[in-house]
């Protein structure tokens, strides 16, 4: 447009005032490069409006693969008893931190916290990890980072209830076992069961869309991910983008897909005969509406192992994630 008209602009402004040819030129430049570089500091002041925080992570290396962990601020104190928190899938400790700080702040950092990730996801890694896989990575966790003494506590979150059950079973001195929302009943029979059968068989397009994504600058995916968020969340936390942006890498995506699929085909009938053995410790909180947790696992649960500890089952307000209640 102004290569069309920048002649007749010309002769106009000539006419007027009799202004050189060149120093016209030299305005209308000097205007067409002020208007480009307000343009450009427009976008970068809204794709750089805030810096997202960064996660500390710690990276263990943990059976021969690396695995991010989170630690609580209180961490390095001697003689507080341990608690390890295990996440569900997708398997990034990112999505617990807000949670084990509060933990650890409501109970006056009278233990310390942990949150280990699981191998592949966080980092993400170019091989995918199985069931068998995630539950040895605790296990090695447990031993090589954890003095033998420490009291241990540990919080199981859906798959991450399983892995719990399974170091049980593995000999691993817990004191309690919290399990939130467990998954270790026959999940391939679950209700949410055929939504994930769905996702499986489009998996690959999913993961391609996710290595499109890739190419985009990280400020433009991180405002991206805020503005989809917000549709389920009004208080997403910078942390919980950092974490998203984390989660759709490729092979983050195909290391959760292929935990979803080992977890479909492995975790059948539940063991009660350990569940028994160690019912004194354990704790089950179940969802009212828990499609991967359903009711009927609870009651399951108590015909076969009468007497088990305290089981909770409540309502969550899903407009409240994200805040503090």
């Amino acid at each position: 447009f102004i290569q069309s008209n920048l002649r007749k602009m010309l002769n106009l402004m000539e006419s007027l005032w009799s202004i050189e040819e060149s120093s016209v030129i030299y305005f209308c430049n000097t205007i067409f490069f002020g208007a480009t570089l307000l343009t450009v500091v427009f976008i970068i002041i809204l794709f750089q409006q805030r810096t997202l925080t960064e996660l500390s992570y710690s990276q263990e290396f943990i059976n021969k693969n690396h695995v991010n962990v989170l630690y609580s601020k209180n961490w390095e104190e001697e003689d507080l008893p341990v608690l390890l928190i295990l996440p569900g899938n997708p398997g990034q400790a990112g999505f617990y931190l807000e949670y084990m700080h509060l933990l650890v702040e409501e109970c006056q950092s009278n233990f310390k916290a942990c949150v280990i990730s699981h191998v592949g996801h966080s980092p993400a890694l170019d091989r995918t990890f199985n069931v068998r896989d995630q539950v040895e990575s605790k296990l090695q966790f447990i031993t090589s980072k954890l003095k033998p003494e420490s009291r241990l506590f540990i919080i199981g979150h859906s798959f991450g209830a399983y892995i719990a059950l399974k170091l049980l079973e593995k000999g691993i001195r817990i004191e309690k076992v919290i399990l939130l929302f467990p998954t270790f009943d026959n999940m391939a029979k679950m209700p949410k069961a055929a939504n994930l059968y769905k996702m499986l068989e489009w998996q690959s397009s999913i993961i391609f869309v996710a290595w499109l994504t890739c190419m985009l600058p990280q400020q433009l995916k991180d405002k991206m991910i805020q503005f989809y968020s917000s549709r389920f969340s009004s208080n997403i936390q910078d942390h919980m983008t950092s974490t998203i942006s984390e989660l759709i890498e490729p092979n983050a995506l195909r290391n959760v897909f292929g935990l979803a699929q080992s977890e479909l085909s492995i975790i059948k009938d539940p063991d009660f005969k350990l569940i028994r053995k160690h019912k004194d410790k354990i704790v089950f909180y179940y969802g009212m509406h828990d499609l991967w947790a359903p009711l009927d696992c609870l009651r399951r649960l108590r015909q076969a192992v009468p007497g088990v500890c305290r089981i909770y089952w409540f309502f969550v307000d899903c407009s409240q994630i994200g805040s503090r209640s």
